[in-house]
């Protein structure tokens, strides 16, 4: 009767722990198991029927004692698999492979390498012959591209002879710095020398040394950097050493004594030290000061800042009467030209008692009834006429804000001198009397006047509301002594005149077509 063990697969196996001498039989790989109750799946049954674990329980292997390094090889004469150095097991000629060969006299030379020409690896010399190998950088860039043929890296170091540097920085061996720059086609720092060895261009200082033979094309600069040839012009700007000698060979000019013997004609351009004297030996030009002491006579003059003095007085500007004119004009041609006077600008005088921070305007003239400052005005309308303007709003200048109610906008003010200043005595002001709209600024209008106690009183306020006027004191309207003085004093009466007529004592208004009594 046949024994029939416990089964399944190698897999299901190892996912059980059997009990201790429980057998276990693998059915895909056909092995036995005997289990000792703590290993899971069991251990292998040895023997043939359960295979080897180590190569020398094969029929057809002899290990023997084993050294390092040592490979199986078999051997015919025991017919076994067994241990043997490698360097005494006998390969055979490269050349017997059928993918090498050693060429036309199957003989490798020393120094040969295996190159591969397309079918098969040949022994050849690297020196000679054609070879295409790319270079690799340690960082896995391509220094030398056999397939494009270029240079692609960076040559530090070493002699370039013949042939032309396609891409790539020339880069000094001393301090990597890069010498030229492909990829601007600059060259930095070189020194340029002649075929004598003198150097013609020093990097360092900037400066071309060597003599200059031939056109030269753009501007010269000196070692400042200051311009003294300019091309466009055509003019020396700087400095010239040594003598200089006109078309026909003449000297114009001599250093040694540094004179000028020739005649100067055209625009002088640069640095001209010494004095300048008229035809007659007159002194034009004071070289020694510095300074124009001969008369100029221009149709106009064109400097950034004009100084004037006279021997006694110094910055004043005096103006000869002649038959032609004896103004000062200032004027400007442009269109929308304006004049600017400074802040202290005065007029007419420099008198200590005359305010001198603002625009003044003085006059000593004994004139009745006659404007010393005035606006002249010609037109045909008859809503425009001349008048001086006053522009106020908050804020700055450069960033102006909006006014606010009660505000003064300006006005005319008067002031009299009391003995050691100018104080304020009355005037004519507008101020602002509501909210700013977007064609007009609403406004009342004041006449003022100063009391006794140096108060600042409106006389009459004119409101914007209604136009209505609005008296700070008593009015005292025209008196009359009876209706033949009425009619001689009011030729020509309109509607709503009042008047005070001491006959009844009554007031009198003029309805249009007649005097009514009032009271």
């Amino acid at each position: 009767m046949a024994l029939r063990l416990r089964r399944g697969t190698n897999a299901e196996r190892q996912l059980i722990t059997p009990a201790q001498g429980e057998l276990i039989y693998t059915t895909d790989t056909k092995a036995l198991y005997i289990g000792d109750g703590t290993t899971a799946g069991g251990i292998i049954v040895q023997g043939a029927g359960g295979g080897a674990s180590s190569l020398n329980d094969l029929t057809d292997v002899n290990v023997g004692s084993v050294a390092d390094g040592q490979v199986l090889t078999y051997s015919t004469s025991s017919s076994k698999w067994q241990p043997q150095n490698g360097a005494g097991i006998a390969l055979g000629r490269a050349d017997t492979l059928t993918d090498i060969s050693y060429g036309a006299d199957n003989t490798a030379y020393w120094g040969d390498m295996l190159l591969h020409d397309g079918n098969s690896f040949i022994a050849n010399s690297f020196v000679g012959g054609n070879h295409q190998i790319s270079i690799v950088g340690n960082d896995s860039t391509v220094i030398v591209n056999h397939n494009t043929g270029d240079l692609s890296g960076d040559l530090i170091s070493g002699d370039i002879k013949g042939g032309n540097l396609i891409g790539g920085d020339m880069i000094a061996s001393s301090d990597n710095s890069i010498i030229i720059d492909s990829n601007i086609k600059t060259a930095n720092g070189l020194t340029l020398k002649a075929n004598d060895g003198t150097v013609a261009y020093d990097p360092a200082t900037r400066l071309f040394t060597g003599d200059v033979v031939g056109n030269v094309q753009g501007d010269i600069y000196a070692t400042d950097m200051t311009k003294v040839f300019d091309k466009a012009s055509g003019q020396w700007l700087g400095d010239i050493q040594g003598d200089i000698y006109a078309g026909d060979s003449t000297k114009v000019f001599n250093s040694i004594d540094s004179k000028f013997t020739g005649n100067f004609d055209g625009a002088f351009v640069g640095i001209h030290s010494g004095s300048v004297f008229a035809e007659d030996s007159t002194l034009l030009v004071d070289g020694i000061n510095g300074k124009l002491v001969g008369t100029v006579e221009t149709s106009s003059v064109l400097a950034g800042n004009i100084k004037l003095t006279t021997a006694t007085s110094k910055n004043t500007m005096f103006l000869q009467q002649n038959a032609e004119s004896n103004y000062l004009t200032i004027t400007t041609e442009a269109t929308a030209g304006t004049i600017v006077l400074s802040r202290n600008t005065q007029f007419g005088s420099t008198n200590a008692a005359v305010p001198s921070t603002y625009v003044t305007n003085y006059n000593d003239a004994a004139f009745i009834g006659e404007m010393h400052m005035r606006t002249a005005n010609s037109n045909n309308t008859a809503a425009s006429g001349g008048g001086m303007g006053v522009l106020r709003a908050r804020g700055t200048k450069a960033a102006p804000l909006v006014v606010q109610t009660g505000d003064q906008i300006g006005g005319f003010y008067s002031a009299a001198y009391n003995g050691s200043a100018y104080k304020p005595s009355g005037g004519l002001r507008m101020l602002v009397a509501g909210t700013p709209t977007a064609n007009y600024i609403p406004s009342n209008v004041e006449l003022y006047n100063s009391d006794t106690a140096g108060n600042q009183q409106a006389v009459l306020s004119i409101a914007q509301t209604d136009s209505v006027a609005s008296f700070s004191g008593a009015i005292k309207l025209k008196v009359v002594a009876d209706d033949t003085a009425r009619a001689a004093a009011v030729t020509a009466p309109v509607a709503g005149m009042i008047i005070f007529n001491s006959t009844g004592t009554k007031f009198q208004g003029y309805t249009g077509s007649a005097w009514v009594d009032l009271n």
